[in-house]
């Protein structure tokens, strides 16, 4: 089974409207809400490409039930750690006369101790998981030590653990050495504490984090497409340019695509393929809105594999 963490998950509300001016009343023209958080995404992605995934995390108060409710009317099967604090709600502004977009990122609960055991007790006891997938930022009252104890406990049932995380979180969890971590080229740059430009640089650090035991690095570059880094193979993959609705979950989506083709036992040619195109589908989907089955479908002919 795939299991996804969200430590810190968000009820998105994406509100569209005409223009932002001042002074002046501002008329809604159409709500939605999302149950976001970058480990739901992979858990949604995945139930639109027909996999299966159980989502793990932290939900509280009306917001988190709202935010359960939804997963549960998607299909999306989830297994959540009840907390006393309220799950946060984030705001996503959409400009229409313009194309801007504004996003409002709230700070979400305080996670106190009993409610981290409880979480990794819960962890401790699934005797399924084939993946975890842990990935987001931290709540309030939790430290990167969490991260890499959720990613000991899944090395104990030999589950291939993928991280994907930035800053200080990345820096510290990373020594516990998960099987797999997904940066984009800029959370790449700060984990190995230089700016990456070009291919070869890209490459180079990859290098350097497949020596602190790291089996499997994939870094997104947005329309420059992703690039695939094992030890002794490179791979790069590009889909076709398209016009860009929203970045928001795009990485998550290709995170999504890869671990459900390699579950299938796919080529990792295939994976990566699956990763481009579920990544590009969610980038022509407004909001926080993900990329839908048929979009992928017609995306996956049109990626183009390269050998580096």
């Amino acid at each position: 089974m795939i299991y996804t963490v969200t430590l810190n998950p968000a009820l998105d509300r994406t509100i569209e409207i005409d223009k932002l001016v001042d002074e002046d009343t501002i008329r809604i023209i159409k709500e939605t809400f999302y149950a976001g958080g970058k480990g739901i995404d992979v858990s949604r992605m995945i139930k639109e490409l027909g996999g299966r995934s159980v989502a793990l995390g932290y939900v509280g108060g009306f917001d988190g039930l709202k935010l359960e409710g939804l997963l549960i009317n998607a299909g999306v099967v989830s297994d959540f750690t009840r907390i006393s604090g309220e799950t946060r709600t984030n705001i996503i502004i959409s400009e229409l006369s313009t194309g801007r977009e504004f996003v409002i990122s709230a700070a979400g609960p305080e996670i106190n101790a009993a409610e981290v055991s409880s979480f990794y007790q819960h962890l401790l006891g699934l005797r399924d998981m084939d993946y975890l997938v842990v990935s987001g930022s931290l709540p309030r009252g939790v430290t990167p030590n969490f991260y890499g104890q959720i990613i000991l406990a899944g090395k104990k049932t030999k589950a291939f653990v993928l991280l994907d995380t930035d800053g200080r979180t990345m820096r510290e969890s990373i020594e516990y050495v998960p099987t797999f971590i997904k940066p984009n080229r800029f959370e790449l740059s700060r984990l190995v504490g230089r700016d990456l430009e070009s291919e070869a640089e890209i490459i180079g650090a990859c290098n350097e984090v497949h020596q602190m035991g790291i089996e499997i690095v994939l870094v997104s570059r947005g329309k420059e497409g992703l690039i695939l880094s094992l030890r002794d193979r490179k791979l790069k993959c590009t889909a076709p340019p398209v016009e860009v609705a929203s970045t928001v979950g795009a990485g998550d989506s290709s995170v999504g695509g890869f671990i459900l083709a390699h579950s299938r036992g796919e080529p990792l040619e295939e994976c990566l393929r699956l990763a481009c195109a579920a990544g590009t589908a969610t980038v022509m989907s407004p909001g926080t809105e993900l990329g839908s089955r048929e979009q992928v479908e017609k995306l996956l002919p049109l990626v183009e594999i390269t050998e580096l």
